[in-house]
C-alpha cells in the first residue's frame, strides 16, 4: 500500500471516534495495530480501510466487552462465529443485568422496611452549618481578595471542558498527591494545555498520575499552572454538576466558570483583574483554586529516561483489585510467566519450593508479552493506581523488578500512572 494512502493517528482518531491515546493503547495491546510506524520518528499511521474495525472496536468496548473477547472477535474471519461471540457477550450482559435488578429489588425492600420501622420514632432535621453572616457555609475554598495588579491573561487563555469529566480526572489524579506535604508541590496538580487538550499530572514520589481531558471547544490557549490539590478536591463536587466549564489562569489562582456566564460580565475590572465582588461565595457561576509558587517536577524528562518495556501485561482491573483485597497484606507480589499467566498473592506467603507465591490467585483473561517477572508492590501504592483506572482492563508495562511500572487504562488510554515497586524484605527475597 502506498504511504500516500495512509493517514496520521490524529486524523484516524477523529474519523473513527477514538482518542489518539486509545489507539496507542489498543496498538500496544495487540488489538488494532497501525498500518505503519515510522522507524525514525515513531509516528503511527493508519489505512482508511481500518476505520471499520476501529469503529467496531469502539462499539464493543462501549458494551463493556473484555479486551480478550474484543481481540478474538476482531480476529475472527468467520462472520457467523463473530456473531456468535457477540451473542455470548450479550447473554452475559443480560445475566448481569438480571443480578443487578434482583439486588436493586432487595435493596429497595430493605430500605422500605427500615423506614417503616423508623416511622414511629421522632427525628430532627439535619442542620446546615452557617457562616458568620448567617448563610450556609461554603464547602469549597475561595480566594476572597485577589490582587488587581497581578493581571489576568484574558479570554484568549480560556479552555472549555466537560465539568463531570474534569471532576473525574481530578479524583483520579489526586490519589497521587500528599496532604500537608513537604515539599508543598507534592500536594498540587499540574494543569497544562496546548489548545487541543488539558493534561492533569500529580506525583507523591511513589506514583505519578497523568490524565488527558479533551477540550469541548477549540482554543488557542497554551499555558500551565500548578494548582492546590485541596482546593481542586473541594471544587470537584461543584464541577460534577456543571455541563461545561471554562478554565482561565490568573497570576495567583485558576478560575473555573460555567458556560452560562462570562466571568467579566457584571463585574468592574481593574487592570484586567476582576474585583473582589467577583470572588464572593454567593456567586455560584465560578470557583477559584489557588496556584502554587513551587515549580512542578519535570515529569516528562523522567518518563523519557525510562528504560524500554520488557514485559507487557493486560488483565482484568476487577480481578487485580480483588486479588489485592484478598491478600490481606501490606505487600502484594505479581508474578508473570513466559506461558502467559499472571498471579498475585501476599508477599509473605511465598515459599522456596513453589514456582510462585503460596496462595497465589491466578488472574483470569490475562495476556502477557515478554519474559517472566516477579515484582513487589506496597498495596497503598498499587491499589489506588488500579482502582482509579478507566474501564474493565488495565495494561502494566514492566521494565524490571526495581523500576517504575506504567499502569494504563484500557478504555481511553487517557489515564496513566507510574507506580514505584518496593524492595522485598530479605525473607521475601530468599523465598523466591
Amino acid at each position: 500500500m502506498p504511504d500516500t494512502e495512509l493517514i496520521t493517528i490524529g486524523a484516524f482518531a477523529r474519523a473513527c471516534g477514538l482518542s489518539a491515546s486509545a489507539l496507542r493503547f489498543y496498538a500496544d495491546a495487540g488489538v488494532l495495530a497501525p498500518a505503519l510506524v515510522d522507524e525514525v520518528t515513531g509516528y503511527r499511521y493508519y489505512a482508511p480501510d481500518q476505520s471499520a474495525s476501529a469503529r467496531l472496536l469502539r462499539h464493543l468496548r462501549a458494551m463493556n466487552m473484555p479486551l480478550p473477547a474484543v481481540t478474538a472477535l476482531l480476529a475472527e474471519p468467520d462472520p457467523a462465529r463473530a456473531l456468535s461471540l457477540l451473542d455470548e457477550h450479550l447473554a452475559d450482559l443480560d445475566r448481569h443485568q438480571g443480578e443487578i435488578r434482583a439486588a436493586a429489588a432487595a435493596a429497595l425492600a430493605a430500605l422500605l422496611a427500615t423506614h417503616r420501622s423508623a416511622s414511629g420514632s421522632g427525628g430532627s432535621a439535619r442542620r446546615v452549618p452557617a457562616d458568620d453572616r448567617g448563610g450556609a457555609r461554603s464547602p469549597f475554598a475561595t480566594v476572597r481578595n485577589p490582587d488587581p495588579e497581578r493581571g489576568s491573561p484574558g479570554r484568549r487563555d480560556d479552555v472549555w471542558v466537560s465539568g463531570p469529566v474534569l471532576a473525574a480526572a481530578i479524583d483520579q489524579v489526586a490519589t497521587a498527591t500528599v496532604a500537608d506535604a513537604e515539599p508543598a508541590v507534592l500536594d498540587t496538580i499540574l494543569f497544562e494545555t496546548d489548545g487541543s487538550q488539558l493534561i492533569l499530572t500529580a506525583t507523591d514520589r511513589y506514583r505519578l498520575a497523568t490524565r488527558t481531558v479533551r477540550l469541548t471547544r477549540a482554543s488557542a490557549a497554551v499555558w500551565d499552572a500548578t494548582v492546590n490539590a485541596d482546593d481542586l478536591r473541594a471544587t470537584a463536587s461543584w464541577l460534577r454538576r456543571r455541563h461545561a466549564v471554562a478554565i482561565r489562569p490568573h497570576r495567583d489562582r485558576v478560575e473555573f466558570r460555567t458556560a452560562a456566564t462570562d466571568s467579566l460580565i457584571g463585574d468592574r475590572v481593574e487592570g484586567g483583574e476582576p474585583t473582589t465582588r467577583h470572588a464572593a461565595q454567593s456567586d455560584d457561576t465560578r470557583r477559584y483554586c489557588r496556584r502554587s509558587t513551587h515549580d512542578f517536577p519535570d515529569y516528562r524528562a523522567m518518563l523519557a529516561a525510562l528504560a524500554p518495556v520488557r514485559t507487557r501485561v493486560v488483565l482484568s482491573r476487577a480481578a487485580l483489585l480483588d486479588a489485592m483485597e484478598r491478600a490481606d497484606s501490606p505487600t502484594v507480589v505479581l508474578h508473570t510467566t513466559s506461558t502467559g499467566t499472571v498471579s498475585a498473592a501476599a508477599a509473605a506467603g511465598a515459599t522456596c519450593e513453589e514456582p510462585e507465591p503460596a496462595a497465589a490467585r491466578h488472574l483470569p483473561q490475562a495476556t502477557v508479552t515478554g519474559p517472566a517477572m516477579t515484582i513487589y508492590f506496597a498495596v497503598t501504592t498499587l491499589y489506588p493506581a488500579v482502582a482509579t483506572a478507566v474501564g474493565p482492563d488495565v495494561m502494566l508495562d514492566l521494565i524490571a523488578p526495581d523500576q517504575p511500572v506504567l499502569i494504563r487504562s484500557a478504555d481511553d488510554g487517557d489515564l496513566s500512572t507510574l507506580a514505584m515497586p518496593r524492595k522485598p524484605e530479605p525473607t521475601e527475597e530468599t523465598s523466591r
